[in-house]
């Protein structure tokens, strides 16, 4: 199970690569942003009080 879980690791850096090379950016720390603002509107939403 561990070399599977290491091929998985392996194809996702290479394919993260492509997606590099391909579009001439490195989108993570955006989608990074958009994980913690899509976090603290749930949060938001859950403490709201009615």
């Amino acid at each position: 199970m561990s070399r599977q879980i290491g091929d998985d690791d392996a194809r996702a850096i290479a394919f993260f690569q492509q997606i590099i090379a391909f579009t001439g950016s490195d989108r993570i720390d955006n989608i990074r942003n958009e994980k913690l603002l899509n976090y603290a509107q749930v949060r938001d939403f859950l403490n709201k009080q009615y």
